[in-house]
This record gives C-alpha cells, sequence and structure tokens, in this order.
C-alpha cells in the first residue's frame, strides 16, 4: 500500500495539474501552458520512477531516455514559465538551447538502449543503477557506457540545479523590485513563492540525487524511505500548481509605455513644485484610498511621467512606490482604528477604506511599519483612552 501511494501520489498531482493549464487557450495565456507542459514532464518522470521502483528493469530500459529527457527539461521549463509570465521579452530563439541537454542526453541513451541485447539490459538496470558498482563498470562495454552517460547526465543535472536555482531567485527578486516601483497592492503579482519552493526544491532535488548515487537498492527494498522523497515532491508539485493557478499575469500591464505627456508641463514641474503636489495628491486628495493604485494614476493626476514621480519617491522619500502609498494607508487606518465611531466597523472595512487590498495585506503592512497588528493598536490605545 505505501509502495503504490510513493509511486502514484507525484503522478496524480502533476498530472491533474498538467491538464489544467494545457486545457486553456496558449493564447489566452502563455504563461500557464508553459507550467502546464512542466508538470506533464514531471509527470512522465514520475511515470519512468513508477516503472523503475515496479522492478520492470527491461521496459524501464527503454523508458530512461525519456526520464533523462523530462528530468533535464524541468528547470529550464521552469525558467522558461517564470520568464514568460514576468517579462514579453521572450521571442529570441536562444531559449532553445536550455533544452540541449535533455534532449542530447535522452536521444543517446534509446540509441544504447536499442543497441543492448535484453539481457544486457537487464544487467545495466541490476547491476549499474541499482548497485552503482562505478569502479566495476568497463567502459569498453556498452552497459558501462551507457552507465556512464548516465552518472554524468546526474552531475549535469547538480549543476543545472543549482545554476537555475540563481536564475529563478534573481528574476523572481527583481521581479519583485520592480512590481513595489509600480503597483500599491502587489497582492497576487509578486513570487515570493517562487524563491520559496525553488530553493525547498533544490534541497530536496540534491538529497534525492545523492541517494540515487549512493545506490537505488536501498529504495527497492525499504517503501518507508521512497515514501519521503513522494511525499515532499508531491507537496512541492501541488503548490507550484495551486500558486500557479493563482499568479497573475502582469507583464502587459507592468511594462506598458510611458505616457506622452506635454513636455511643457514636465519642463515647468520644478522638483520642489512636484513634492509639493504629489504630497498634496496623498495628504488632501487621498488618492491612497483608491484600491488598485498605480504610479500611471498619480502621473495621470500630476501630468507627468513615471521617471519623474519615481525618481522624487526614490531618492526624496527614500522608498519604492508601495512603501510610500502603504505609509499613507497605514496612517489612515490608524485613524480609523483610534476613532470611537468606527469602533463598530470590521477590519475588511477599515482595510478598504484605507485602500488595502485585503486584510490580510493590511494586517501584514499595518504590523511591518507599525510593530503591532490593528487588533492590537485599537485595544492598546482603547485602553490608554480609558
Amino acid at each position: 500500500m505505501i509502495h503504490t501511494i510513493a509511486l502514484l501520489s507525484p503522478i496524480y498531482i502533476t498530472l491533474f495539474w498538467g491538464i489544467i493549464f494545457l486545457t486553456k487557450k496558449k493564447s489566452d495565456n502563455a504563461p500557464r501552458w508553459i507550467l502546464g507542459l512542466f508538470l506533464i514532464f514531471a509527470c512522465f518522470l514520475y511515470i519512468c520512477h513508477a516503472i523503475f521502483f515496479s522492478k520492470l528493469y527491461h521496459l524501464y530500459a527503454f523508458f530512461e531516455g525519456i526520464y533523462l529527457y523530462t528530468g533535464l527539461s524541468l528547470y529550464p521549463l521552469f525558467y522558461t514559465y517564470i520568464l514568460k509570465l514576468t517579462t514579453q521579452r521572450f521571442k529570441s530563439p536562444w531559449y532553445l538551447f536550455h533544452f540541449i541537454p535533455g534532449i542530447l542526453f535522452g536521444v543517446v541513451s534509446l540509441i544504447l538502449t536499442l543497441t543492448l541485447s535484453p539481457e544486457q539490459r537487464i544487467y545495466y538496470v541490476k547491476h549499474i543503477l541499482i548497485e552503482t558498482n562505478l569502479k566495476a563498470i568497463n567502459f569498453s562495454t556498452l552497459p558501462g557506457i551507457k552507465g556512464w552517460i548516465f552518472l554524468v547526465s546526474r552531475i549535469v543535472f547538480i549543476v543545472q540545479t543549482i545554476v537555475y536555482l540563481i536564475l529563478i531567485i534573481q528574476l523572481s527578486n527583481k521581479h519583485n523590485k520592480t512590481i513595489n516601483q509600480y503597483f500599491s497592492n502587489t497582492e497576487g503579482k509578486n513570487m515570493n513563492w517562487v524563491r520559496n519552493l525553488s530553493i525547498i526544491a533544490f534541497a530536496v532535488s540534491i538529497a534525492a540525487i545523492v541517494f540515487a548515487l549512493m545506490g537505488r537498492s536501498y529504495f527497492i527494498h525499504h517503501n518507508l524511505s521512497l515514501l519521503i522523497p513522494s511525499v515532499f515532491f508531491t507537496i512541492i508539485f501541488f503548490l507550484v500548481g495551486y500558486k500557479g493557478n493563482m499568479q497573475r499575469e502582469i507583464f502587459e500591464r507592468l511594462y506598458e509605455p510611458e505616457e506622452n505627456n506635454s513636455n511643457e508641463e514636465i519642463a515647468d514641474s520644478t522638483e520642489n513644485d512636484l513634492k509639493t503636489r504629489l504630497i498634496k495628491l496623498f495628504e488632501h486628495d487621498k488618492i491612497h484610498q483608491v484600491n488598485n493604485l498605480r504610479i500611471s494614476t498619480v502621473c495621470e493626476s500630476l501630468l507627468t511621467n513615471r521617471t519623474y514621480i519615481s525618481k522624487l519617491i526614490n531618492e526624496e522619500f527614500e522608498m519604492n512606490f508601495n512603501e510610500f502609498v502603504n505609509k499613507y494607508r497605514v496612517e489612515e487606518a490608524k485613524q480609523l482604528l483610534l476613532s470611537h465611531e468606527n469602533d463598530k466597523f470590521t477590519m475588511e472595512y477599515i482595510a478598504q477604506q484605507a485602500g488595502f487590498g485585503s486584510v490580510a495585506s493590511f494586517s501584514r503592512v499595518f504590523k511591518e511599519i507599525e510593530g503591532i497588528t490593528p487588533g492590537k493598536y485599537r485595544e492598546k490605545h482603547s485602553t490608554h483612552a480609558k
């Protein structure tokens, strides 16, 4: 029972999410379509795992080419998903080079399998893969050559895992920094989940490879040991599918062209004048109460462009746009929390009035700035008032 659960759970999860994403038209949401392809590749990878650990060794010898191809294509596909999600600069054919290792090792493995006799295929799986008797591998024999090909593919996978982990973290951090310059509410737009899941997947992948290089015989004879990595990857792929389904495609709005405002208007706007009008827009007109406020909306109100506003907020206030807006929203929320007239109002109402997108966002930002939750803040100050 445990053995079956360990083999099938990651297959079901990846197939489930893969079908959901791939059944949507690619033209409607290309990033999710790529994510669906990533999950289907993962599904085939775990089908190969299931064949191996079901001791169908002769069949696995043929499937090993698929195993190497899908395994070495997973990180490139996930990186492609992040690129497509966050930027439109994704039309150069050089991105196809990311998939060369998977294609190369997959094809070579399949050719060698077709060259081996049935007895050699069984010998390869039992004595080289399971026992991992690398010292006894004879490079002059076909099973030995295939064994070294597999070993090199694992080394390539480790290098690939490290490289793409760094690239994915850099890309997600750069993306998060950029959206904080454009949006006041970043819910569903930030990519912290990508960074966190990538780090977890990296740790589990390295552990799995180390155990695989030590020998697979332990996993074959101890079902519980197989369940542990299976549970980890099932959870990771479920979260990837769930978070990917919640993630908003935002690059079209993020990289919209600059407004063609009047140069005369901009020239007449000195830095001090622009700063004065910006403060008035927030303190008097309370533009921060607009729920989905973007920097482009502020630019339209001040008849200027993003370059001027971003530079002003970054240099004069030493904040990004998101922090600048949230400072005013928290002050607005504090007034509402301290008002006796608003004692009867819920946190949902106060969050909405202050301009936050949700109570969760309101509580998180409020605590980051004030060091205390909104509820504790109201309780503390209402007690002092009494």
